[in-house]
């Protein structure tokens, strides 16, 4: 059986990300941990701190896609500024009495403008996102002080997607020119970091809630991200 390309393991794991992101807002994980509201939002301020920067691009996405849909609409009604007979401007629309047509028109064409504004948003979002960091700084994330939501919830299926792909995948040449595959390899490594000081906290008789917690102060946080 032949070995999986770079494109097929980088959709393996888009798909859990798919997934995972799915579950984390179905079940309002990420406002317990991110709300500004949340009473465990301090928790998680280190690793808030790494993605705030990249929300921004996904803001500026939605906020065209509203504004482009919305304007799409209202141009349905109002038509096209035209100059009237008394010298002024008005919209062709508003002074003429509306038929079926234009009604059916106007919901059939709904579903267009949706696929429109939401093109735009995402070419708009994509646009203005770094992708290359924001890759690296998901794969730094299972390392950072405090406790980590994306370390919870992703690194497990991660792991585990890892070790089913040949180890001599990871190794080729494909693999280690694709960024991509870089820093998933990145990410893993920093799981399995993670969870090595989690279990040894563990081990020393502590609670796995508070074992999940790593303060800035503990030097094994800053042996880990020295560990090669």
């Amino acid at each position: 059986m032949p070995s999986p390309s770079v494109q097929e393991i980088t959709q393996r794991f888009f798909n859990i990300t798919q997934e995972k992101i799915s579950d984390i807002t179905r079940n309002g994980k990420h406002k317990e941990a991110w709300s500004n509201s949340s009473c465990k939002r301090s928790d998680y301020q280190e690793e808030l701190n790494i993605l705030s920067p990249h929300y921004r691009p996904f803001v500026w996405g939605v906020g065209t896609a509203i504004t482009l849909f919305a304007t799409f609409r209202i141009s349905k009604y109002t038509g096209s500024l035209r100059k009237s007979a008394s010298g002024g401007y008005t919209f062709e629309n508003l002074n003429r009495k509306r038929t079926k047509n234009d009604e059916l028109s106007d919901l059939t064409s709904i579903p267009l403008d949706i696929f429109l504004s939401l093109t735009m948003g995402t070419s708009a979002a994509l646009f203005l996102t770094d992708e290359i960091k924001l890759k690296e700084d998901l794969a730094r994330i299972p390392l950072v002080p405090g406790r980590s939501l994306v370390a919870q919830e992703f690194c497990q299926d991660f792991v585990k997607e890892y070790k089913n792909v040949p180890s001599d995948v990871w190794n080729s040449r494909q693999a280690m020119e694709n960024h991509s595959m870089q820093q998933i390899k990145n990410f893993v490594k920093n799981c399995e970091k993670r969870q090595s000081l989690i279990d040894i906290r563990m081990k020393q008789d502590m609670d796995p809630i508070d074992a999940e917690y790593i303060p800035r102060s503990d030097g094994e946080l800053e042996e880990l991200n020295d560990r090669q």
